[in-house]
């Protein structure tokens, strides 16, 4: 691998980290950080699952359902233990192929910290200005972008629900296609 080759998969891979884990809380007080640096290592365990009593992301879409929308085949979502806490789940989606990194989704279903424009606000802090989401996703509300268009935030019911997506081969109208996909389908499930 060339240097800039290096540099390049290093930086996608810094970016990717700080998409996944800089716009939420990592701490359970609620209290909004406009920190990009994640405080935890994103260490998703095949044993672990969400508490009882909370809402499982990993329920909300189907394998399929991801892989379709990210045009690659990616094994079974894990709940990632190691970002999710008190107040919010995490689930991760990987390659099939343990020898590829990309594409990898994420989604987060947060109830300590479900106000979607504190989110925003703290988005637009970390990334830059976002966008608004033009196209519906039934039961949702308060849709926005971050400026890559590979991060969807919305309110569905009680929750703020995040769905992100690292692929750094994906168009910014590839990356908003799936993650829309993607959000339709847990806001779909999540307010039914």
């Amino acid at each position: 691998m060339t240097p800039r080759q290096l540099l390049t998969s290093a930086a996608a891979t810094a970016s990717g980290v700080a998409l996944l884990s800089g716009c939420t809380p990592l701490g359970s007080s609620g209290d909004p950080s406009a920190s990009a640096t994640p405080t935890a290592l994103s260490t998703a365990s095949p044993v672990a699952h969400a508490p009882a009593g909370t809402v499982d992301p990993c329920a909300l879409v189907k394998r399929g359902n991801v892989s379709n929308a990210v045009g690659a085949n990616l094994a079974q979502g894990v709940f990632n233990s190691a970002l999710s806490t008190d107040g919010r789940n995490i689930c991760d989606w990987r390659p099939e192929n343990e020898d590829k990194t990309e594409p990898r989704v994420q989604v987060e279903i947060n109830w300590a910290f479900p106000d979607a424009s504190s989110h925003r606000a703290l988005a637009e802090e970390v990334f830059g200005k976002t966008l608004d989401v033009s196209r519906e996703v039934e039961g949702a509300t308060d849709l926005y972008m971050t400026p890559s268009r590979h991060t969807l935030g919305m309110s569905v019911g009680d929750y703020f629900v995040k769905v992100s997506m690292i692929d750094p081969d994906a168009s910014r109208s590839e990356g908003a296609d799936a993650i829309i996909d993607i959000g339709r389908r847990v806001a779909a499930n999540l307010s039914s």
